[in-house]
């Protein structure tokens, strides 16, 4: 895998980063359609190489143009090829409802300051979910005495925000829109008070 074309590897390559997206991809790995919201470089689709034989849909959206360039030289970088990827905005999708097997958000909502605005994305991408379909996305895990205190010292230092937060308040977020947690992954340790992030899929609630 070349990743030589990669810019600011200590954020797009740091180890919960890496782990994320490669545990993410593992859940989709065998779909027929992924919509890779916040898609950055592209580095998600890195693992699409893995199995050329296998015709699906693959889509990465990101509104920097800057990002989008540079995971499009990678792409080349690494021989693949079927990726579409447009420059756009995550809080409004350019598909139509229900168009995706899966719809991965992951190492985004760290940088969003508020539930309200994580809301805002999530009910976006849900509607973009197909019924059967499930939605992957990722937060920071806010019990982590680490995590709380690197973000502190971040806060002091940096303008532009990083939370940490809560299985329960996204769950919640999920239940409001007719999701449900399906599964949730520790990242970086399986005790779940000292993982320092969560993989969340959800999916639909099934109509009784």
């Amino acid at each position: 895998m070349n990743i030589s074309g990669v810019s600011r590897k200590k954020a797009f390559l740091g180890n919960i980063t890496t782990a994320v997206r490669n545990k993410a991809w593992e859940l989709c790995r065998d779909c027929e359609s992924i919509l890779d919201v916040c898609c950055g470089n592209g580095l998600f689709f890195l693992h699409s190489k893995e199995n050329k034989s296998v015709k699906r849909q693959l889509v990465g959206i990101d509104k920097s143009e800057a990002l989008l360039r540079e995971a499009n030289m990678i792409f080349q970088d690494n021989a693949i090829e079927g990726i579409s990827l447009i420059r756009g905005d995550a809080f409004q999708l350019p598909f139509k409802p229900e168009t995706f097997d899966r719809v991965v958000c992951v190492n985004t909502l760290l940088n969003l300051a508020s539930l309200d605005i994580i809301e805002a994305l999530l009910a976006e991408l849900m509607s973009v979910c197909k019924p059967n379909g499930k939605l992957l996305v990722e937060i920071r895990n806010q019990a982590n005495p680490y995590i709380r205190l690197k973000y502190w010292v971040h806060s002091r230092k940096q303008k532009f925000p990083v939370r940490a937060y809560k299985i329960e308040e996204i769950s919640t977020i999920f239940e409001r829109h007719g999701f449900h947690c399906t599964r949730i992954l520790p990242i970086g340790c399986p005790v779940e008070f000292i993982a320092k992030a969560f993989l969340i899929e959800a999916g639909r609630k099934q109509q009784s």
